[in-house]
């Protein structure tokens, strides 16, 4: 087994991409939805965080804070997982595994790549093809951004229509 290593930097935000078991899209369910944002705001108690963007996708999710401790990060994500877990367990509607085991990771390095990386979680759904523009897309905080005065409300428009009409039989 691979020995990964993290680098932890105190004050940075810290990117990072979690994946559903072999891309189960059991993230499109409201309820489910539900539970891990609940469970987000949960594990923030324990370990306190700035939550800064994310977006919710069927099998994915992208997400954006800024830890209060440089090493709590890694924690913050498990925690996050475990918690999402344990209360579908509890539903009775928790698959056999939900997470895959690892997650992708980036700490923020500066304005530039944060920028980046905020276009990249807002900019997601539209890439994906579950939306033509990004504000379209209810599993996201770019409407936040949004009024917040960072992203004009047309900002994220796709030039093709969305992947799930490029699937229908339009004759």
């Amino acid at each position: 087994m691979p020995n990964y290593r993290r680098y932890y930097l105190a004050g940075h935000a810290v990117f990072v991409t979690v994946v559903t078991h072999e891309r189960d899209p059991w993230l499109n369910d409201a309820t489910n939805l539900r539970a891990l944002l609940e469970s987000m705001r949960r594990v923030k108690r324990l370990y306190p965080f700035r939550h800064v963007a994310h977006v919710i996708l069927p099998d994915h999710f992208h997400w954006l804070f800024v830890p209060r401790e440089s090493s709590a990060w890694s924690r913050i994500v498990g925690a996050v997982k475990r918690d999402v877990t344990w209360r579908m367990k509890e539903r009775g509607s928790c698959h056999e595994r939900l997470w895959q085991n690892r997650f992708y990771d980036h700490v923020v390095r500066d304005e530039h790549d944060f920028g980046r990386h905020l276009d990249y979680i807002h900019y997601n759904p539209v890439k994906h093809g579950h939306c033509h523009a990004a504000g379209e897309y209810a599993n996201s905080s770019f409407l936040a951004w949004v009024k917040r005065g960072v992203y004009p409300p047309e900002w994220g428009v796709s030039t093709s229509p969305p992947r799930h009409l490029h699937d229908m039989d339009l004759d």
